[in-house]
């Protein structure tokens, strides 16, 4: 179905209140004829995308170590980072719908250059380097398994590179097919989550006492709980992965359901896993690496709590396996938007027969294959051995950093477009504006704190980097990053320059929802309401499509690409 915009004629401003277009013209992807996508993704669909990328038990240990004060921590996330970044989502996604939104939205409000920047560079480059993280996942849930298992670094590289191929394998496949394994698999995985909670309400049940750290102290508030809000900020970043692919939805009016639901689920895990780790564990057997198998034993006794315990790291190693696959396809769709503007090569816009951006994916998966490699085969033959780890933590800690910057910007988009279409949003924000603004800021602050503290708390690996030295590569590692970006971003071409390679007539520049009928243009997502037959909202002839739909003569149908006179087979 296609978008139609919230604000129906009869309620846009009149002539003499209405705004005067975007002056800066539409990005070739905004005019990408969104059925060459195969919009299959239901509200469903994109909540268990945002729970792939957001709900992960691992955090439940890191964050559970801060004892009962960690409830506390939790729920301070989510109302300080959480809520506030599904509330600007939702928000922006009503203004400006679209594949690839967080760089749509950061070209809408700050313009050249920082579009690049801040919403393509500093949202991939996390996400690219976030692969290696799920398949180093996976390779913990096979240890978990036996911890003689893969205990040499090359056995791990291998089995974590295995673990990338398959998943790459795995986004070959339609996006619809894809989606039926990771909505399969995340069930059996929310299966396993919820059961940490309920092992905790059985062995309470039962008349066992708490083991957690509930002491008074553990619940104090203070600059000393700085560094585990900014770990529960951490935890929280990837609300908007899933918009990535927000133009392949089936209904974009609904879409926007999966911040809501996904927020509840988000909000009810953590906090029933925590309790429930906390409730059985002490703080010491918390700490420990096979923490899950330890709780399994207590409350359902050693031979059962070891078939549990084994059950649920089978589950957790397709899960992460199915993780690597989601967050390729997810992040992929920002390399393909760029290339589709030309601000990549524009083979990365290319779709297989399942019209899925392959390339793009394919590229993902080189880098993070590269980075393992590395780590597992080339860090460990140096003299220190722990710097394998070392180097793997201070590029993951690095690239958090620089997705806390892209979340600020995106908490800043919020603030920019919906003050500057503030009257075109009349009647129709997720949250009274002052609410929304108010969210928008300590979403930004609270953000702030976790950029801070990933420096300044201390090294994780006090044996090998000193809390110096742990800054000083941390923050190096950023800045080479960043400059990288800045460059990238400043070569590439202007949405001035962009508008040339659009097809002849096409190049108008696209108004937010709300703006009146002189200046209203036609959706990046479907034709104007009412287009005569045969022809788009802008006077463009249109040709008969793959199912019977119809796009601009000279769009790519999947198995196509840019070339130098336009889309060739």
């Amino acid at each position: 179905m296609p978008f139609v915009s919230p604000l129906a004629p009869e309620q846009r401003p009149s002539v003499g209140n209405e705004v005067a277009p975007e002056s800066r013209p539409a990005l070739p992807s905004e005019r990408f004829p969104l059925d060459r996508l195969p919009r299959v993704l239901r509200p469903r669909d994109l909540t268990v995308l945002c729970l792939f990328a957001v709900l992960l038990i691992n955090n439940v240990q890191t964050v559970g170590a801060a004892g009962g004060g960690s409830l506390l921590y939790w729920t301070l996330g989510f109302l300080c980072f959480l809520i506030p970044s599904a509330l600007v989502c939702a928000q922006l996604y009503r203004l400006f719908p679209g594949e690839g939104a967080v760089y749509l939205w950061a070209n809408r409000a700050f313009g050249n250059f920082w579009d690049t920047f801040l919403g393509f560079f500093c949202n991939w480059w996390p996400g690219a380097i976030g692969l290696t993280v799920e398949a180093e996942a996976a390779v913990a849930s096979i240890q978990g398994l036996n911890s003689d298992w893969l205990s040499l670094p090359w056995e791990q590289g291998v089995v974590a590179i295995l673990v990338l191929l398959v998943a790459q394998l795995l986004c070959a496949l339609g996006q619809r097919q894809l989606q039926r394994i990771l909505n399969v698999v995340f069930a059996a995985y929310a299966l396993m989550f919820g059961l940490v909670g309920l092992a905790g309400l059985g062995w309470l049940l039962s008349g066992q006492s708490l083991r957690g750290d509930f002491s008074a102290q553990s619940w104090q508030l203070g600059i000393s709980s700085l560094p585990v809000l900014a770990v529960v900020t951490v935890a929280l970043l990837g609300m908007a992965v899933p918009l990535n692919m927000g133009g392949e939805v089936v209904d974009q009016r609904r879409s926007g359901r999966y911040l809501l639901w996904g927020t509840l689920i988000i909000i009810a895990g953590y906090l029933f896993a925590t309790f429930g780790v906390l409730a059985v564990l002490s703080p010491a057997e918390l700490k420990e690496t096979a923490f899950i198998s330890i709780l399994f034993s207590h409350v359902f006794g050693s031979d059962l709590g070891h078939i549990i315990s084994s059950c649920y790291y089978i589950i957790v190693f397709v899960y992460f396996v199915c993780a690597t696959a989601a967050y390729n396809a997810m992040f992929g769709r920002l390399l393909f938007v760029a290339g589709l503007d030309r601000r990549l090569p524009r083979a990365l816009a290319h779709l297989n027969s399942n019209g899925v951006p392959f390339n793009a994916m394919l590229l993902q998966t080189l880098i993070n294959i590269a980075f393992i490699f590395v780590i597992c085969f080339v860090a460990p033959v140096a003299p220190n051995q722990e710097l394998a780890l070392t180097v793997f933590l201070v590029v993951i800690n690095g690239a958090s950093v620089i997705w806390d910057i892209a979340m600020i910007s995106l908490f800043l988009c919020g603030i920019l477009l919906c003050s500057r279409y503030s009257r075109q949003l009349r009647q129709h924000w997720v949250v009274p504006p002052l609410l929304f603004f108010l969210s928008a800021v300590l979403g930004i602050a609270l953000t702030g704190v976790a950029i801070g503290c990933t420096f300044f708390a201390g090294s994780p690996v006090p044996a090998v980097l000193n809390n110096e030295d742990w800054g000083f590569w941390v923050l190096l590692f950023v800045l080479a990053s960043l400059t990288v970006g800045a460059i990238y971003s400043f070569l590439v071409p202007e949405a001035e320059d962009l508008a040339a390679l659009l097809p002849p007539d096409s190049q108008a520049p696209l108004s937010p929802i709300g703006a009146s009928p002189a200046v209203q243009k036609v959706s990046s997502v479907a034709a104007a309401p009412g287009a005569l037959a045969g022809w788009s909202g802008e006077g463009r002839p249109l040709q008969e499509g793959a199912l019977g739909q119809t796009e601009p003569a000279g769009w790519p149908r999947p198995g196509s690409v840019p070339g130098p006179g336009g889309w060739e087979p």
